[in-house]
């Protein structure tokens, strides 16, 4: 296989995540925090590792907040805050399908307004930010870190850095870039950072969570049920994180991401973004060798993530003939229509390409072999 599709899930994972989470799943099949028994510790112990490597990627000694997805804590956060004054929201024009449909929901019962930051293409405009902001004072602000269907990085800490200056309350989806950005200039402009554990954590599937960066703002939580403690208790506790960790924990998915955040404070995630940047450039030169029959464009600072159209075939089309050659890609609209509108690519979508630490020189041969036959 020949995978471009890193965005959605990045692939391969780390060989640790492979090799040692289930054997560690047989030998420790037990609860954390249900009882205090030998194994249990011991869970517990790797849990708290990972919860301090997580603080390492995010530069904060906030709290870590553990469940199954980006998607689910967005969904807490969003629908756990107060909106009797929060009259103003605000959102890039790239955001994912995960805020925009949540704030659209929440919209229709708070009656807030929803404000799309101006951006030229990829860039944010200060300015006109400004002025928006000046007109309707932020009390929310929501943004990507980085497009998941473009990979443009966000100008996320100049858009805070305002915000703050009104005590807006701040959301950053790091989806696409925790484990791979230095996030040590935006981390305290953040109330909130969410993460996916099999992106660039290269973790397993259905395990993610959010910092938790300022207690100030109590949330509702989203889930209710047994936490481990105060279990004589009616109402959720509000100790953190347990108030926000409801039912079992994924045991595997926690030890698969301890075992990838290992791996990436080891590595350093300077090297890891260097590596990928490498990869970038390689596939950038790919796709311009035929600029006669793509279209894309491709901002400054990106995280790896190329979206483009052909003009022969409708990107379903051209992402069904490389699955053909066993080249895995994505097409369509990526979940986010928002940002397609934005670039003006939201009548088919794109097909889109996504790299990472581990795409090889031979997936960037056999991708140039089978444009040189088809396009």
């Amino acid at each position: 296989m020949y995978y471009f599709d890193n965005a959605s899930t990045t692939f391969p994972k780390v060989e640790d995540v492979y090799d040692k989470t289930m054997e560690i799943y047989k030998n420790l099949g037990v609860n954390f925090t249900r009882n205090k028994s030998e194994k249990s510790e011991k869970a517990n112990n790797k849990k708290k590792v990972l919860v301090e490597n997580l603080k390492k990627i995010f530069s904060s000694n906030g709290e870590i907040i553990l469940n199954s997805s980006a998607t689910f804590s967005l969904n807490e956060i969003l629908r756990g805050l107060n909106y009797t004054e929060i009259k103003n929201v605000y959102i890039s024009p790239f955001e994912h399908n995960a805020v925009y449909r949540t704030i659209k929901d929440l919209q229709k019962k708070y009656e807030f307004n929803l404000n799309i930051i101006k951006f030229n293409e990829f860039n944010l405009d200060k300015s006109d930010m400004e002025l928006q902001f000046m007109s309707q004072k932020p009390d929310l602000i929501i943004s990507t870190h980085a497009s998941n269907v473009f990979g443009n990085i966000i100008d996320t800490e100049s858009i805070f850095r305002v915000g703050k200056e009104y005590d807006s309350i701040t959301v950053l989806d790091g989806a696409q870039t925790s484990g791979l950005l230095d996030f040590s200039k935006i981390s305290n402009l953040c109330d909130f950072i969410v993460f996916a554990g099999h992106k660039t954590l290269y973790g397993p599937s259905g395990i993610g969570g959010y910092l938790y960066n300022n207690k100030n703002i109590i949330l509702k939580p989203l889930l209710y049920g047994g936490t481990g403690i105060k279990s004589e208790e009616v109402e959720m506790p509000t100790d953190i994180p347990e108030r926000y960790e409801a039912g079992s924990p994924n045991l595997m998915g926690m030890i698969g991401l301890k075992l990838s955040t290992d791996w990436i404070l080891e590595i350093g995630i300077e090297n890891i973004k260097k590596k990928e940047e490498l990869n970038h450039e390689r596939l950038m030169e790919l796709l311009k060798e035929y600029e006669d029959d793509l279209s894309f464009k491709i901002s400054e600072k990106n995280v790896g993530v190329i979206s483009i159209t052909a003009n022969d075939y409708t990107p379903q089309e051209l992402g069904n003939i490389l699955e053909s050659y066993d080249i895995y890609t994505r097409t369509g609209m990526h979940c986010s229509p928002l940002a397609h509108k934005h670039m003006g690519t939201d009548e088919n979508g794109t097909i889109r390409f996504s790299i990472s630490y581990f795409t090889r020189e031979k997936d960037f041969e056999k991708l140039e072999e089978i444009f040189e036959e088809i396009l």
